[in-house]
This record gives structure tokens, C-alpha cells and sequence, in this order.
């Protein structure tokens, strides 16, 4: 029998991003005679976003967040490429480096108004030039080995199936591949693995990327593309002859959709600007790189981007849910059905700051700086992430918590109980912050700014029994 423990915590870095997951697997005592301590398995840890405006505050939790982790990182999702969201990423590779991550597809288009937008804002970087030029080695140039670009939702996405019962076969009888010839397989030993499960794309992959396998339980090395509703599963086994088992556990990306019709009539007129025919994206890109380097030919592409966008654009932006996978009649409540739910963590797991226990709802919903003022954003999100509205019992507000990002309608989940927003109020960073915690607080949701000035980080823990 196995145990699965789950530690999620948002640190207390300012006006940044910074969230880490670890998730332990330990093998429990077989018979009454058998020594009661329980045996460490496996572990994995992921990061969402990395970066921060407070450059103490964050290397102080990053310090932490490497004696716990053993200096390793499984995946990093990384909502949006904005500083506050990254800065930290050079350092994280240095101290806990991760091989697979996890980032929304931006296609030539999406990556030039990336960087028209942080040049519009006088915020623009030698990094963000280099990310337009070639995001693929970016991220191989900082230690990434499998790289998972996440297509936008296209409206009608659905996610991964729940299962009623968790602990159940895996379905599709897939093969063994790679993983299966890890050391720890070797004997009788019992397993588990942090499994992707990835969709193929709707569009083809562009030069440098491959689709998505669904069949493939491992991210090979490489770029690949993936459809959305591609998920990580927690998985296990009893021993190496066993079948795999559907762990109750899943880490859940999305991004929400693109404006197609306003992409279009932009790159439409980039295209007169350049004087260029056709869809050749290799000369697009050639020519537009030739124009970021005169100062006078850049200001007409932000002129041309202000047009279009104005100057409240937001980059597509991956919102991560963390939480049970299957789901669960609460009107069982003892025997074997208790046994199998999840509850709080007490004593010496408690890692970062404070915590509290919110009984079934443990799932985690981040949001990055997604756009959910806007119905036309808000909707498709919501209806991605609403058969785990049960589950959902913690948010990190959109953008910190700007009233430029936020909608009341975020807060139909039913067991919505804490709203998070990572910034300082004091420094004022956020749009109408006070405004959209007042509109949260009135739906009897409690609220939290994670503020590096008063240390206050939060964490949530849980744990349930496997098999």
C-alpha cells in the first residue's frame, strides 16, 4: 500500500510569481509485524513561474525551495514570458534545475507582440529578443531538455476524463517505453512516475517542433507541440509485472484562447509594412529581425502594435490547476471510501509559512496574468476548468489581482474558499487590487495578499492512501 503527499505552497517573493509542488510517495508497512516507519519511493517537484521585482525577497525562497526539493526540479510551467514571471529562471536552473518544461506556443506573430508590448512599455530585453529569434534554443540554452509548447484552446476544449473511482487501470493498455526500465523497477519494488499525457496539436507543427505522442508516457528530449488538455498524471504500481494505476493526481495546464480576427488584421498589415507576399514565416521572421535592430523602423512596429492592441494587451497566459484527478461522492464518508479521500497534513510536514486545511478542497487553481475580464477569454477558461469546480478550493488571482484581468464570474467553483494574490499593496503595482478583493471578500471568500514584506507565504498539504 502506498501513501501519496502532496505540499504546494505560494512563496512570499512580492510582485512576482513563484509557486512549487512536491509531490512524495512512500511505501507503508505491509502486515502489523512489519516496522511502522514508512519507506520514501519517489518524489517530484514542479515550479509555476519563477520571477519576481524583489530580487532579496525571491533568491531567500528559491534558498528554501532548493534544500527541499534536493536541488531538483521535474517541470516548470511558465504561465507567460513577463519579467516578473521568469526573472528567477537563470538562477532556478543553477540551484534546482529542471530538463522538461512546460510554456504556452507562441507562433512568429504572438512572439513579436511580446515584444512590442514590453518595447511600448520601455521594458523590453536582450532576452526577449533572443526568445522572438529562437525560443527553442532559449530554452536549451538554460538546461531544458524537453520542451512542451502548449497550444492556445481553440473554445470547445475539453479536459482530461475523471474517473469515478480512483486507483483504477490506465486506459488505452498502453506499452512500456523508456521509463519502464528505471532502476527502481528492477525486483518486486513497487513504482510511480509523473506520466504525460499529451494531445496531439490541432495545427501542424512549424520547423523545429514535432506533435505531441499521445502514446508516449515520457517527454522525449526535444520541442514538441501539444493540443490543449495535455495533462501530467500521477501513476503507480505494485511491482514491475503490475499494470499501471491511475494515480488521483494531475497537474492540468491550459491556455486560454487567442483573438484570432485581430492576430490576422495585424499581421496583415506587418506584412504590407514589410512589403511582403505569401506565408513564408522564414522571411517574415528575417525581415522583422532586420527591423528590431533600427531604433526608427522598431517605433513604427510599436506604432502599428498600438494601433491594434492599444496598450492593455495581455500575452497569453497558462493557468495551471494542481489537484485530485478523479472525483468523489462526498456522501461516503467511512470505511474504505474515508480511507481513499484526501485530508490535510499536520506537524512536521508543514513547509513554507502557514497553511490550513480545507478538508476536499485541495485542488489549486493558478491563473498567471490570464485575461478573464473578457467573455470571450473568461468563457472558454471556465468551461475547461468546470468539472473540477468540486475540487477547486484555492485561486491565485489573475495578475495579481488587477481589476483589468478579473471577473466575478472566476468564482462560480463551489468550494472556493481562498483567493491569493501575489504582490505588495503598499508599492500599489496592481490596478484597483483593494477593488477586486472587496468583490471576492463579498462572496465569502477569504483573501490573502502573499507579501514579501510580512513573510507571509501559503501552503496547503493533503495527503491519501494508494492501492
Amino acid at each position: 500500500m502506498l501513501k501519496t503527499i502532496v505540499r504546494r505552497s505560494q512563496h512570499a517573493v512580492g510582485h512576482g510569481g513563484f509557486h512549487t509542488g512536491s509531490i512524495n510517495i512512500r511505501e507503508m508497512p505491509r502486515t502489523a509485524d512489519t516496522e511502522p516507519s514508512e519507506r520514501p519511493l519517489a518524489s517530484f517537484n514542479y515550479v509555476y513561474d519563477c520571477g519576481s521585482e524583489q530580487n532579496t525577497a525571491f533568491s531567500g525562497e528559491l534558498a528554501s525551495y532548493r534544500s527541499v526539493s534536493s536541488g531538483r526540479t521535474d517541470i516548470l510551467f511558465v504561465s507567460h514570458l513577463h519579467s516578473d514571471h521568469i526573472s528567477g529562471i537563470d538562477r532556478l536552473q543553477a540551484m534546482a534545475p529542471a530538463t522538461t518544461v512546460v510554456v504556452p506556443y507562441l507562433d512568429l506573430c504572438d512572439r513579436l507582440i511580446l515584444v512590442l508590448s514590453d518595447l511600448g512599455a520601455g521594458a523590453v530585453s536582450s532576452s526577449a529578443l533572443e526568445y522572438f529569434g529562437d525560443p527553442v534554443g532559449w530554452w536549451q540554452r538554460r538546461g531544458a531538455r524537453q520542451i512542451v509548447f502548449l497550444e492556445p484552446g481553440s473554445g470547445d476544449d475539453e479536459p482530461p476524463g475523471r474517473p469515478v473511482v480512483p486507483d483504477g487501470p490506465v486506459d488505452g493498455g498502453e506499452g512500456r517505453d523508456e521509463a519502464d526500465t528505471a532502476p527502481w523497477r528492477e525486483g518486486k519494488e513497487p513504482g510511480a512516475r509523473l506520466a504525460s499525457h499529451l494531445r496531439k496539436p490541432r495545427r501542424p507543427a512549424p520547423d523545429g517542433l514535432e506533435p505531441a505522442d499521445p502514446r508516449r508516457r515520457s517527454v522525449k528530449d526535444g520541442a514538441v507541440l501539444a493540443g490543449a488538455g495535455s495533462a501530467f498524471h500521477l501513476e503507480w504500481r505494485a511491482d514491475v509485472g503490475a499494470n499501471w494505476q491511475v494515480g488521483d493526481w494531475i497537474l492540468l495546464p491550459y491556455v486560454h484562447p487567442v483573438n484570432e480576427a485581430i492576430r490576422n488584421r495585424f499581421r496583415a498589415a506587418l506584412k504590407k509594412k514589410l512589403k511582403l507576399r505569401g506565408n513564408d514565416e522564414a522571411r517574415l521572421s528575417k525581415a522583422l529581425t532586420a527591423h528590431l535592430t533600427s531604433f526608427e523602423k522598431t517605433r513604427d512596429l510599436v506604432d502599428l502594435y498600438s494601433m491594434y492592441f492599444g496598450k492593455s494587451h495581455n500575452a497569453l497566459s497558462m493557468s495551471l490547476y494542481s489537484g485530485p484527478l478523479s472525483t468523489h461522492d462526498r456522501s461516503l464518508d467511512d470505511g474504505l471510501a474515508w480511507d481513499r479521500r484526501w485530508h490535510g497534513c499536520y506537524g512536521d510536514e508543514l513547509w513554507f509559512g502557514q497553511y490550513h486545511d480545507y478538508g476536499d478542497s485541495i485542488g489549486w487553481l493558478g491563473t498567471g496574468d490570464a485575461a478573464l475580464a473578457q467573455s470571450k477569454w473568461r468563457e472558454p477558461w471556465l468551461n475547461f476548468f468546470a468539472p473540477f469546480a468540486t475540487e477547486i478550493g484555492v485561486m491565485t488571482l489573475p495578475h495579481h489581482g488587477s481589476a483589468h484581468n478579473f471577473h466575478e464570474d472566476i468564482l462560480i467553483f463551489d468550494r472556493l474558499k481562498l483567493a491569493l494574490a501575489p504582490t505588495v499593496e503598499r508599492r500599489n503595482r496592481v490596478a484597483r487590487m483593494r477593488e477586486t478583493l472587496g468583490v471576492v471578500e463579498a462572496r465569502g471568500i477569504t483573501t490573502r495578499v502573499v507579501d514579501d514584506e510580512h513573510r507571509n507565504a501559503y501552503s496547503l498539504f493533503c495527503r491519501r492512501i494508494m492501492g
